[in-house]
């Protein structure tokens, strides 16, 4: 008995709202996050694709591109279609989670972790990755000649 209760007032306690609570929430929630902040960004590009007007059509199509960074793996800019639209989709979102639950790893690095350092860790791998996206949608237009 007495072994018990010794090893029971050992354990951590989680207080709610307190250091440990944010790192489990950042650890589990990371990746979500990153993935909700990419479908966001999608569903503005495709709202703007759908208005009518040259503008908001190429700025849906650039926001697009930076939600699913993936579509010139698929070859998305020269040919469409269901299926390769769809491995872009799965394939951007699984990226997106991989960055933001990498970043949040690399957050819970500091003593006190939570969303600061998160977006921190975050900013430089998604700009990064939004770059990349550009690039290759920039070169893909070089080479398919509109630009």
């Amino acid at each position: 008995m007495a072994g018990s209760s010794r090893s029971a007032s050992r354990e951590p306690r989680v207080v709610p709202d307190g250091i440990v609570a944010h790192r489990n929430r950042l650890r589990k929630r990371g990746g979500v996050t990153a993935v909700a902040l990419a479908a966001i960004v999608l569903a503005i590009g495709l709202i703007l694709l759908f208005l009518p007007g040259g503008p908001t059509g190429v700025l849906g199509f650039v926001l697009t591109f930076i939600a699913m960074p993936t579509m010139p793996l698929f070859g998305v800019p020269a040919a469409g279609g269901f299926s390769r639209y769809a491995l872009g989709f799965a394939t951007s979102m699984l990226l997106w989670w991989a960055i933001g639950h990498f970043a949040s790893l690399r957050a819970m690095r500091a003593v006190i972790a939570s969303w600061p350092e998160w977006r921190r860790e975050f900013s430089p791998l998604a700009i990064g990755c939004i770059l990349g996206s550009l690039f290759s949608l920039a070169l893909a237009a070089v080479f398919l000649g509109v630009l």
